[in-house]
């Protein structure tokens, strides 16, 4: 019975020491990798800059391993790279620069600050992720969205068409003045990108024009029919901040 007893004893000192071996284990490599991030110290791709940086862990591959989106506003204007979660100067995508200057006025603007995630979406349901930035461009009374994609290794716009063929990066207006207004709407249902735009009179009444991108199983296309639909729905007048139909 003694022998037994001890054989016990060295049993579950023997379990205690691996259970605390192994968790030293996993907080040693949970510091390692978070001591790596924090780190003021460490590289970036060539030619990223770290000013203002921005970080999201994420899975845009859908391999199940997380990788690291970093944002910045170089000298030149804003960044994004995508990079290994661990070694920061490991890129697993393009440098982007969210550039617009090969477009109309209408698409272009001015960050302020490193563009910021703000929502992640599959809304063609294709199996590869809209990233929707915020690109910190602080109007008169608007903010400004950006919607890229993440394809072939690369980052860049995702581009809408318009009925006569032309197209522009899929960049969007959202707020209110007391005469203007912009909505940005993502229909989940419709696969769709959708820009609503008010403009008031003197009178309070409102005037309304949409623009909705739809998903044609190769592209986001003007939809007419869509931004009909939308567009019976917009209030008539705006009084006290509150929509009148």
């Amino acid at each position: 019975m003694k022998n037994v007893t001890i054989l016990l004893l060295i049993l579950i000192i023997g379990a205690g020491a691996w259970f605390y071996w192994q968790g030293n284990q996993s907080m040693e490599e949970e510091t390692q990798k978070t001591s790596i991030l924090v780190s003021q110290g460490r590289k970036f791709p060539n030619g990223f800059s770290s000013n203002g940086l921005k970080e999201k862990e994420l899975d845009l591959d859908g391999d199940g391993e997380k990788e690291l989106l970093l944002t910045s506003l170089s000298a030149s204007g804003p960044q994004a790279a995508l990079v290994d979660l661990i070694d920061s100067s490991k890129a697993l995508s393009n440098i982007f620069n969210f550039s617009t200057d090969n477009f109309s006025e209408e698409v272009s603007f001015k960050a302020e600050e490193a563009p910021e995630l703000y929502q992640i979406t599959d809304l063609n349901k294709n199996g590869k992720k809209e990233l929707i930035f915020d690109l910190k461009n602080y109007g008169a009374y608007t903010s400004t969205y950006g919607v890229v994609i993440f394809a072939g290794g690369k980052l860049d716009f995702l581009m809408v068409f318009e009925a006569n063929g032309s197209s522009h990066p899929a960049i969007f207006r959202d707020g209110a003045s007391v005469r203007n207004a912009e909505v940005f709407k993502i229909l989940e249902d419709k696969k769709a990108l959708v820009q609503v735009s008010g403009i008031g009179d003197n009178e309070g009444n409102w005037t309304w024009d949409v623009r909705a991108y739809a998903w044609s199983g190769e592209k986001y296309v003007f939809n007419s029919a869509l931004s009909a639909e939308i567009l019976k729905e917009q209030p008539k007048k705006i009084i006290n901040g509150e929509p009148v139909f």
